[in-house]
């Protein structure tokens, strides 16, 4: 893989898979230009100055799993606005404005960080399994919507990760769920590093014709 001159712009949240995941484009010769504080209210006019100062570009990661853990009795409608917003809704206003502006270039590469709770039912996460099955299907429309300009569209529905394990309703969810996921991936929790790999992975021009689907990384959890 090689990533050598491409600008690529990183939306995340400053977490340590965003990290690695940033230090691996880099390590590859890649350029990133990160953006961490972003909202619908305004993506325009922090991707439009993005786009003045560094001009287009080759790619773009939409880093943000913004997760919960609770049941459906404690489920308000402010969180589910909430977790929408950052899993999806964020994501298709910055592809809008990238568009409008020109800002993506022909053959560019998104990739957006999903999970396997797109695909498989967990007990109180009901919100971001919603949120991220919506971030899946629209990879896939606009997939179909950009393709005439080489521009490919895929996600990652990652499994446990070791790096997530600093987070707070992470380690409520291992607690309460008696270490499932760890039981459930038969090859073990998936490293940081191995998550970055298959993000630059779909950012090179060693994956010009994947696009529209979605790669699961989980250890076997969903086998």
């Amino acid at each position: 893989m090689d990533l050598t001159g491409k600008k690529i712009l990183f939306i995340g949240d400053s977490s340590s898979l965003d990290n690695s995941i940033i230090n691996q484009i880099r390590l590859l010769g890649g350029i990133v230009t990160t953006c961490n504080d972003i909202h619908i209210e305004n993506a325009e006019a922090s991707i439009t100055d993005l786009l003045e100062c560094d001009g287009p570009f080759n790619g773009l990661v939409y880093g943000v799993v913004h997760s919960d853990f609770k049941p459906l009795q404690f489920i308000k409608p402010a969180l589910v606005d909430s977790i929408m917003h950052d899993n999806y809704g964020i994501f298709i206003e910055i592809m809008r404005v990238l568009k409008k502006k020109h800002g993506l270039k022909d053959g560019a590469s998104v990739v957006a960080m999903s999970s396997i709770s797109s695909i498989r039912a967990m007990k109180a996460k009901m919100a971001f399994c919603s949120a991220k099955a919506a971030l899946d299907a629209a990879i896939r429309c606009l997939a179909v919507e950009l393709g005439d300009k080489g521009i490919r569209l895929n996600s990652v529905q990652k499994g446990g990760v070791d790096a997530d394990l600093d987070k707070g309703h992470i380690q409520d969810i291992v607690s309460i769920n008696d270490n499932a996921t760890e039981k459930k991936q038969i090859l073990g929790l998936t490293k940081a590093e191995e998550v970055a790999n298959v993000v630059a992975f779909l950012l090179s021009d060693a994956a010009t014709t994947i696009t529209g689907t979605s790669i699961i990384i989980d250890g076997g959890y969903t086998l």
